[in-house]
This record gives structure tokens, sequence and C-alpha cells, in this order.
């Protein structure tokens, strides 16, 4: 007879039941879940399933989204570089189709039939120039610079003005460092004048406000920031300056230290001035071989202990640099703000005063609502002004209005300190070996001129007024520009220069003229500043042709030659991005596949051993069914058989 083994305890049905349910559910869920991980081929489908395993894929779907902008945005570079090259290309086709036809027009076999054809074959290659110097890919203008949204050349005052950017337009790649995509006119066609660049350093005083990265430092090596020792009566301090942003973040700190009863560090003119109180010592110096205060100019002990008034002492310049923000009134080389600039720029005119202009900001602003072709620059240097033509095709001269203005900015175009190499678009002037200049004076006499010592106009001028002995002295005119002249002698010859000998000097400094009975002989302005660009050339070139001017043409056939080598140079810098461009887009491609890779391990499933799984539960769901119809079949009876 059969009997229940005494390790089994009874229960009843309902908990067996219970318990029958319990199992069927959760086979149900595993199989729901496998199912849903089968449908969607992955793993895990909401946090709840595994946490830390959706942190992991979250973290690497972040990492291919950044992935996949990145590759869009080397896509969109490699773009917009190849087809910046491709216009290169078609530049550089230009001109040497220009060039051709300078060479093919000078000497035998041409004429001025012939040659006013050809001209009209470089007013289209002028045209088609422009259409391609204004080319743009997907809103990007190739050749603007950073100013990519708008039109970079545009015809104006009988020229064409780039009004683009000199920096190129770079973007984040990946790499570290962003990386131009285009390139700028001035690179690609030298779309902006050699400067009129100031020598005058306009050295700015310092302010509270003025921050410590615009300053060179009394060493001229910039500031570095530290602590540095303050001593008052004997006892020092150390005064942590790091973080400090402005000139008034140095002198709260350093002023605190001392104490207002001891004395205080304020600012006047260029430099930093520490004051002591009587009766007291007060000392700032670098701790160890740190030099904190040697680039501040504060380096410096003010001893007022036997005096009965307090003892300013003077830091070092600390070199203020010249900014948008620095104030006319700082600017310690003052100039003169009200009688103006005389500009002339091809068919433009206009006088530039600088008459209520609070910053410098202010005074480039007046100088770009001028409308004259030309723009105010702070020079590299961050000492000096630089003003830039922008059109080419015209010559600019900057000259005085009866003032000074010019000349206090070191903007004047044609000034003493001009080089006489520079003028006549750098061809100098042509002395030889004796005298130069013969000045026939109304007396009847002549004064003879050697210039062969002159190296700036400056020592031209000088070198009249000697020869001259006061019959006869050298200037600048008062308005405009140019050497002008005046005759204190008294008779009926005329007043005149002339070149002398084989010296063509006169005529190359513009005076070669005849004042007749005027007691004053005006030259005109011989240090013109042009844009140097491929248009100024192919201009150059067609108005030769027009002008039947053999050496106008060969001059320009040269000046194009120079041009296809710049933008040859301009493809070689696009062909080294475009190559960089290529590497990281396959960088980022390889990498792209990795992450994939590693989230596919951490989300996706395997599906055979999912089909597989899916199966034991399948047949695990039928044996619980099985197992359950047979335990819930069974009665009391059955039990105790």
């Amino acid at each position: 007879m059969s009997s229940i083994p005494s390790n089994l305890a009874r229960v009843s049905s309902g908990m067996s039941a219970a318990l029958m349910l319990s199992n069927l559910q959760q086979n149900n869920i595993d199989l729901l879940n496998i199912q849903e991980q089968i449908s969607t081929g992955q793993r895990v489908n909401r946090p709840s399933d595994d946490a830390s395993v959706v942190a992991q894929i979250t973290t690497l779907l972040r990492v291919l989204e950044q992935d996949d902008q990145t590759l869009t945005n080397l896509t969109q570079a490699e773009a917009t570089i190849n087809t910046t090259d491709h216009a290169l290309s078609d530049v550089s086709n230009l001109l040497l189709e220009a060039q051709t036809i300078a060479s093919s027009q000078v000497g035998i076999g041409s004429d001025p039939v012939t040659r006013a054809n050809q001209a009209q074959v470089i007013v289209a290659q002028i045209d088609e120039l422009l259409r391609v110097a204004n080319r743009e890919l997907n809103d990007i203008h190739l050749f603007a610079g950073e100013s990519s949204s708008q039109t970079p050349f545009v015809d104006f005052a009988g020229g064409i003005q780039y009004i683009g950017s000199r920096d190129d337009l770079a973007t984040d790649l990946g790499l570290g460092s962003g990386v131009a995509v285009n390139t700028n006119g001035v690179t690609a066609f030298g779309g902006l004048s050699a400067r009129v660049q100031s020598a005058i350093d306009l050295d700015p005083d310092l302010y509270a406000t003025t921050r410590l990265v615009d300053i060179n430092g009394a060493r001229g090596l910039g500031v570095t920031l530290g602590s540095v020792t303050v001593t008052v009566d004997g006892s020092p301090t150390d005064v942590d300056l790091t973080g400090a942003d402005t000139i008034e973040d140095i002198t709260d700190r350093i002023s605190d230290a001392i104490g207002v009863a001891n004395g205080v560090l304020l600012v006047i003119g260029d430099s930093f001035q520490l004051i002591a109180n009587p009766g007291h010592t007060v000392s700032i110096t670098d701790i160890g071989q740190a030099n904190v205060a040697a680039d501040l100019g504060i380096d410096i002990v003010a001893d007022a202990s036997a005096s009965a008034v307090p003892v300013l002492v003077a830091g070092t310049d600390v070199d203020p640099h010249v900014t948008e923000l620095t104030q006319v009134g700082s600017i310690t080389a003052p100039f003169d703000t009200f009688s103006g600039m005389t500009v002339t720029n091809g068919s433009l005119s206009g006088v530039i005063d600088f008459t209520g202009a609070v910053t410098v900001q202010e005074m480039i602003n007046i100088v770009d609502a001028a409308q004259l072709g030309i723009r105010l620059e702070i020079s590299e240097d961050n000492k000096t002004l630089r003003l830039v033509n922008e059109i080419s095709g015209t010559e600019l001269s900057v000259g005085e209005n009866g003032g000074t203005t010019a000349t206090d900015l070191g903007l004047r175009t044609f000034d003493t300190t001009t080089a006489l190499a520079e003028l006549n678009f750098d061809k100098g002037i042509n002395t030889a070996t004796g005298n130069d200049l013969r000045i026939h004076l109304h007396d009847g006499s002549d004064i003879y001129v050697d210039l062969s010592a002159a190296v700036t106009v400056g020592d031209v001028i000088t070198a009249i007024n000697t020869a001259g002995g006061g019959s006869v002295t050298a200037a600048f005119v008062p308005t405009g520009n140019g050497i002008q002249l005046t005759d204190a002698t008294v008779g009926a010859d005329a007043f005149a220069v002339f070149n002398e000998g084989q010296s063509n000097a006169a005529t190359d400094l513009g005076i070669r003229v005849n004042a007749g009975a005027a007691a004053t002989l005006s030259g005109s302005d011989v240090a013109k500043v042009r844009v140097e660009s491929v248009f100024t050339h192919l201009m150059m070139l067609r108005d030769g042709l027009l002008n039947d001017d053999e050496k106008l043409i060969t001059e320009a056939g040269s000046l194009i030659a120079s041009d296809i080598t710049t933008v040859a140079t301009a493809r070689a810098k696009m062909g080294v991005r475009a190559q960089r461009v290529n590497k990281q887009i396959t960088r980022v491609q390889e990498l792209t596949l990795q992450n994939q890779s590693l989230l596919s391990d951490v989300r996706d499933i395997d599906l055979n051993e999912a089909i597989t799984r899916f199966t034991q539960l399948q047949q695990q769901l039928q044996a619980n069914l099985l197992v359950g119809q047979q335990n819930l079949s069974l009665s009391l009876l059955d039990f105790l058989r």
C-alpha cells in the first residue's frame, strides 16, 4: 500500500493552486519578455529592465550622435573645400589666359586695333573673375572668410571693393582646433591693399577697467598672475592675484593688504603708482623666482617713514594695448581731432575728422560711415593704427585738411618718414650721379639738389631746404598731399623744377611742374596706395591694351604672373586642409563602427540564444500546465491511497 513520504508536508488545494498560478504567471512574463526581445532585437527595452545597461546604452548613443554630427560637419567641410579648390582652379586658368594675352601684345606683331580687341577679352575675364570670387555653396561664400554670409566682392566707384574678412571661416571638426573650410579674398586675390601703416605709438593710459590681457606688461611678455609679497613697515603679507581680470582687481587686492591708513596702490597714466602715507614704508616684491610684480611693474618701494607728506613712487610702464574700447582722451600722443584728413580714393574724395569720437571703435565707425572704400584697423602690434584700401582698381591718397590729423596719427600716405623706395608703387625714384633737381627761381637763379644720400621723403625736403639757403623752401602742402616749394625771390622768370641730367627724380617725386609767376609750386602724392589684387592687375592690363601702352601691358603681365603663384599657394593650402579633413572622415567612420559594435554588444540580443530560450520557456509552460492539471485533479482519496 502506498504511503506519503515523511519528508513531504501536507498542503492544501488552495496553496497548491496558488503556487501553480504563480509559476504560470512568471513563465508567461518570461515568455513575454523574450518575445519582446526577439521582436525588437534588443536586450533591454526600458530602464527597469537593467538600469546599468541602460546607462551604458545612453552614453554610447550620445557618443554616436556626436560622431554623426561631426561626420556631417566633415562632409560639409569637404564639399566646401573641394568647391573652393575648384574655384581657385578656374581663377588660375583665367589668369594664365590673361598672361598669355599680355605676352602676345608686347613687341612686334601687335597694333592698337589688335590690343583694343584683346582688351574686350580682358573685360570679359574681369566679369567672370568677379562671378567666381562671389561663388557660394550652401549659403557659404567661398572667398568671404569669416563673413561668409555676405557677398565679398562688389562693384564700387569704378573698381571692385572687398567687404569680406581677413580671416578664414573655421569650424569644429573634432580635430582639437578649428579647421578653415573656405579662404578669404585677401589670401586668394589680394583683396585689400598694403596698408597705410602708422608708426605712431598711441600709448593709451591705464584705466581701472583695462583688462590684464590687454597690456604687454613691464617686461613686454604679458602678465603672469600669482602671489606677491606686500610689506608694510616690515610686516610681510602674501597677496594672491590669481584670477584677477582687470587693473581694478589688482589695485583692490593690494590696497586691501596695505591698509587705508598706510597707503594705497592706484594707476596714473600708463603705470601703477604706489603711495605710502607719512610715517610708513610700503613695498611690493615677487616671491622667489616669480615675475608677477615685475610683469605688473610694481616691484617698487615707497618710503615715507621720515616724511611728513605721502610719498608716491611710479611703477614701470605696462604698455596698454590699443583696443576698440580705448578712449581717445587716454591716448598719450594727442592728435588733431578737428581738422580732419583729406582722403582721395579713385573718384571718391572726402574729409574725415574725428570730432566727438570717444573711443577707437567710434573712430573706426566714422571711417566706415564716410563710404570712401577704406577701413581703419588696429595693427597687429596693438600699438598703432592703419588705413586699408578696399577697392581694387583705385589709388588711395591721404593728406591733411589744413591741420595735422593725418600726420599725428601717422596715416598720411606721403610723409617725412615715407621711404623713397616705396614711392610710385614701390618703384622708387630714379636718381643719377651728381645733381638730380634743378629749381629755377623768379630772380633767374638756379638751385641744384643732390639726392644721392636721401632715403626718405623727409631727407628730400631737408636736401632742398639746405641747397636753397632760404631762397626756396620745401614742405608738405597744407591741404591734400605732395611736396610744396615756395620761391622767396623776386623777378620776371618762371618758377619751375626740372630733372637734371639723366635723373628722373623731379618727375618721380611728383614736383616737375611750372608755376610761372606764382610763388608756390605744389606737387602731387606719389606714395598712393593701391590694392595689389588680381582685379587691379587685370584692370591695368585692360587699360594698357586700350591705351596702347606697352610699358603698362608689360608691368601688368609681370604682376599677373605673381598672381598665378599666389593662387597656386592658396590652392596648396586648400589641398592640405582637404587631406586633413579626409583623414578625419576616415577616423570618425572607424570610431563610429567601433562604437556601434560596442552598442550592439550591450544592447542587442543573441537571436539564436533568444530563440532557444523561448523554446525552453514554451516547454516549461507546457510542463507546468500538465503538472497543474494532474495535481489539481487529485482528490483526498487519491492522496490517501
